[in-house]
């Protein structure tokens, strides 16, 4: 396999790869609201402490998940643009048009925010509502420990949230490729 076949090979997976993290991220959003929604359900219906104290858990599952697909775009995204686009010649790729135009990276920078902004929403709100029921239902011991998993997973989350986008809203250092042409 020669050099240009084996870019093009490259660009065409990495292509795919990034439509089906797009895929991944669609069913991840209709899943999250089906295992919500029931998760609240059989918590309200079987009013038990491990059914409420579950909730917050998936939430913070579900949000890194987000975040890994998010990242899973991002970085072949800026692969293709800074390795596979600067090769082809006389030609503006995708990535490179796209990062030409800040406004549309803007679209993608709010729906970030505006999800994250939702899940630590109802994070809150579910982890609230966990240690009500459990200094209702429960030993004090169980509440302490709930509210000390709670904060060091909603630390964890926060963190990966901070990192994701500081990488995905910073500028990109100038690629070898454009500092040699």
């Amino acid at each position: 396999m020669n050099t240009d076949e084996y870019i093009r090979q490259e660009y065409i997976s990495l292509r795919d790869e990034i439509r089906e993290a797009k895929s991944r991220i669609f069913w991840l959003m209709i899943i999250a609201m089906f295992l919500v929604a029931s998760a609240g359900y059989l918590a309200a219906e079987h009013s038990s402490a491990f059914a409420n104290a579950a909730i917050p858990f998936l939430l913070l599952g579900l949000m890194l998940s987000f975040v890994s697909e998010q990242n899973n775009i991002a970085r072949a995204g800026r692969y293709v643009r800074e390795t596979i686009e600067p090769r082809v010649e006389n030609m503006v790729g995708w990535e490179h048009w796209l990062e030409s135009k800040p406004a549309l990276r803007e679209v993608d920078h709010y729906f970030v925010l505006g999800f994250s902004v939702l899940f630590l929403i109802f994070f809150a709100i579910t982890t609230s509502l966990t240690l009500q029921q459990l200094d209702k239902k429960a030993h004090e011991a169980y509440v302490v420990a709930a509210a000390i998993a709670y904060t060091l997973g909603a630390l964890c989350t926060a963190f990966v949230l901070w990192r994701h986008w500081r990488c995905s809203t910073a500028l990109d250092a100038p690629s070898a490729a454009a500092m040699t042409s």
